[in-house]
């Protein structure tokens, strides 16, 4: 770790704005290439992102979760900067709606794909939609109070 870097500026930026504003002493992302980690004093980094889980903590506190959709991470020895399509905070997912919404989009992506359409905006766009919606799934499930896993 860097001399004078003890905590992470995290920052996320969706394109209808800021989203998150927070100090942290760890944050994980999902990247393309596997999920990373970052504690003060990281190396640069500049990564693309898929829909997953972040995840933050400040000194202290509880690991805090939420979703967000592709994007890029910028990683510095006090900050990270997140830009993403799309966000959305551990709290405020309905498991139940979100669930139902993968259903529909998974049985339209099927279709397309047993139609013979594998590629083009429309399987590009599902499949974005069906791997956000995924990910809200995931961590739904893997987080549910009285889940093994999840912080007390």
């Amino acid at each position: 770790m860097a001399e004078g870097h003890d905590v992470l500026s995290l920052e996320v930026v969706t394109r209808t704005g800021v989203a998150l504003r927070a100090d942290a002493e760890e944050v994980q992302a999902p990247s393309v290439a596997g999920e990373f980690g970052v504690l003060p004093g990281h190396l640069p980094l500049l990564a693309a992102l898929k829909s997953g889980v972040l995840t933050y903590r400040a000194k202290g506190a509880e690991a805090k979760r939420a979703v967000i959709g592709p994007g890029f991470a910028e990683v510095g020895p006090d900050k990270v900067l997140v830009l993403c399509e799309h966000w959305v905070a551990e709290e405020n997912i309905d498991p139940d709606a979100v669930k139902a919404a993968l259903e529909t989009d998974s049985d339209a992506l099927d279709k397309l794909v047993e139609s013979g359409v594998t590629e083009g905006a429309r399987h590009k766009d599902l499949s974005a939609r069906v791997e956000w919606l995924s990910a809200q799934v995931e961590l739904s499930e893997q987080w549910a109070p009285g889940r093994k896993g999840r912080s007390a």
